[in-house]
């Protein structure tokens, strides 16, 4: 008996990513995430008092808490992107800040317009995560 399989049912699809053996190669993976990420254009945040921003960052640094940051640095005629990270240290009018991808970011307190705690979404708060 004879089985006949239609070639669309085992013919590959080449999405024409820069793969080595078949897999996407990490740090190509990385920086066209990161790219998305500097092209996507930032709407300006309403520029915030500096006792505001302070008052985010000491909470920020007290707890623990990750925060996210609109500077007020034109490149292009557009914002920067945001960024988010958690406070780890002051010095004067600098402010240290560690990025989610665990660099650390030094940003002076004047150059900051826009800054909120980041909400964290935990998997397990949803209801549909086995649906």
């Amino acid at each position: 008996m004879e089985r006949v399989v239609p070639r669309e049912k085992w013919l590959y699809d080449d999405r024409g990513m820069m793969k080595w053996m078949g897999w996407i190669l990490a740090g190509h993976s990385a920086y066209l995430e990161t790219e998305q990420q500097q092209q996507r254009p930032m709407p300006a945040r309403p520029e915030m008092a500096l006792p505001q921003i302070d008052s985010i960052l000491q909470t920020s640094w007290q707890e623990g808490a990750a925060v996210t940051l609109q500077l007020n640095v034109l490149e292009d005629n557009r914002h920067v992107a945001e960024f988010s990270g958690q406070v780890i240290g002051f010095n004067a009018d600098q402010v240290y800040v560690q990025l989610n991808t665990q660099h650390l970011k030094t940003v002076y307190l004047e150059d900051i317009r826009w800054a909120a705690l980041a909400t964290s979404e935990k998997w397990w708060d949803h209801d549909d995560t086995l649906r």
